[in-house]
């Protein structure tokens, strides 16, 4: 558990499910150019407009049986996933870093992930509107997490190592295969996650991200579903595998590393 007081950790899964129902609904309205401040909800079947008692994070889908009560379509599953993934991030998130004023822009960073994921996977799309401000609230943790000029220097050689590896890798690609085979966007993802993570934890988000895109690939080849040149979502894969090393990263290297040279 992320604290020993249990109301701590009740504001922490508050917090969570708060912002995994923003995140769904940031996730739905941007890259539609919704706007996301103003409106009110709606079913997205059959268009109602919902109201507070269907707006309350996770509980509303449960009370309703993951059905809208007004034309009885199925709520996506998303909804409560994405809300509990964000409850998730929250608490593991204080058991990393515990009280601690980069606790703030790190939570932000993560939720904004979240919403990222979805919307690679259902746009191919990685808007500005997040990937900027990701960036910045990546940097200000950094400085937070480890002062200055530590944070600094780690916030840019994540940048740099990120974002500029997967430049080079995207110029190769259209260069040698006159094909796009990476776009902007996931470039500028690596910086917003390379500033948080630093070069050697990025270079592993890079790697295990690779892994597991070629497994999604191979999934959808055996059951005919793509080709070698399926475009396939990127950053779906980099979002969560970014926030995931955070947590763990660290660990995983200094075992690989006690590992080797034990060997």
């Amino acid at each position: 558990m992320p604290s020993s007081h249990p109301v701590v950790t009740v504001m922490l899964a508050v917090l969570g499910l708060v912002m995994g129902s923003a995140v769904t609904s940031l996730a739905w309205r941007l890259p539609r150019q919704l706007s996301w401040a103003g409106g009110r909800s709606i079913c997205t079947a059959c268009g109602a407009t919902l109201r507070p008692a269907d707006l309350v994070p996770l509980f509303s889908f449960l009370l309703a049986r993951g059905r809208c009560r007004h034309c009885g379509e199925r709520i996506p599953w998303r909804y409560p996933l994405t809300e509990l993934a964000c409850v998730a991030w929250a608490l593991l998130l204080f058991a990393r870093v515990g009280p601690n004023l980069a606790y703030i822009p790190l939570a932000f960073w993560g939720f904004l992930l979240v919403a990222l994921l979805w919307i690679d996977l259902d746009f191919h799309l990685l808007p500005d509107a997040l990937t900027f401000p990701g960036t910045l609230l990546g940097i200000a943790a950094a400085l937070l997490l480890f002062g200055f000029p530590r944070g600094a220097h780690e916030a840019l050689l994540g940048v740099v190592t990120g974002s500029g590896l997967l430049w080079v890798l995207a110029w190769a690609w259209l260069a040698f295969r006159k094909i796009e085979g990476m776009g902007q966007g996931d470039v500028k993802l690596a910086a917003m996650f390379g500033a948080v993570l630093g070069w050697k934890l990025a270079l592993l988000t890079l790697f295990l991200s690779a892994l597991a895109g070629s497994a999604w690939g191979l999934v959808l080849m055996a059951r005919r579903r793509g080709g070698m040149k399926s475009p396939l979502p990127f950053g779906t894969l980099l979002a969560p595998v970014a926030m995931v090393v955070f947590l763990w990263g660290e660990a995983w290297l200094a075992a690989y590393l006690g590992f080797v040279v034990k060997r």
